[in-house]
């Protein structure tokens, strides 16, 4: 609140700070009511202040569609610089095909197959996310060692941790062009069944999602066909 300069916290009213977070705008200024409201009521506790101003103040948070959604042109750009025998491709390959998060993605391994179903409870939300083997994801987990604690592996023979894994995918991607992240590519993998005619419901499964409207902005595309081709034909 650099705009309230040096005055007494008594003399600021509802209207300044309000004044003032619609000018900063935006998540900081959701962020920055959320630090103030509780310096405002400790003050008011202690009878520094006569009322807490920031008492009833809201600020919505801006609406946005989050992590974008990696687009046929740069999964195919991907695919180009990356070739199959390198780890780069091999954590692109698994984060689109089976359409895990990278907290979910570095620990996946053959252990997670069972009927010819890939199946892992996800971290974050502890919800069972089942992906069918597809013909694509058989062949890139062929590619994977055989006999290891999890698909991919570092140069020391061990499981990447999710910020690993992450900032090697941030790398490999930027070289490529690619705007999209591993969560780029989650979003990808719901488009791709979602052409193919899985119903939002069995999408929900197959990723591990709470709701079903997550699902659905998820599956918003431009392109869905463009997307499936370059999925299949790029494999």
């Amino acid at each position: 609140m650099k705009a309230q300069g040096s005055r007494p916290l008594s003399s600021i009213a509802p209207e300044d700070i309000e004044a003032a977070l619609y000018a900063k705008g935006g998540n900081a200024a959701v962020n920055e009511l959320k630090a103030l409201k509780p310096i405002f009521v400790h003050a008011h506790k202690l009878r520094i202040i006569p009322a807490d101003p920031t008492r009833g103040l809201k600020m919505d948070r801006p609406e946005t569609d989050g992590f974008a959604t990696a687009e046929a042109e740069e999964i195919a750009a991907f695919q180009k610089l990356w070739s199959a025998d390198t780890v780069e491709r091999l954590v692109f390959d698994l984060a689109l095909y089976t359409g895990a998060a990278r907290a979910d993605l570095a620990k996946l391994g053959r252990r997670n197959i069972t009927d010819g179903v890939l199946q892992y409870r996800r971290q974050k939300t502890k919800t069972l996310a089942q992906v069918p083997l597809t013909p694509e994801l058989r062949a890139v987990i062929a590619r994977a060692p055989h006999i290891a604690p999890a698909f991919i592996l570092n140069r020391k023979g061990k499981p990447y941790t999710a910020e690993s894994l992450g900032n090697l995918f941030r790398d490999a991607a930027t070289k490529a062009g690619m705007v999209a992240r591993l969560h780029g590519l989650r979003k990808a993998f719901c488009v791709y069944w979602a052409e193919k005619g899985a119903t939002t419901h069995q999408i929900a499964a197959m990723a591990g999602h709470m709701t079903l409207g997550e699902v659905e902005r998820y599956t918003r595309a431009a392109d869905r066909l463009k997307m499936v081709k370059v999925l299949v034909e790029g494999s």
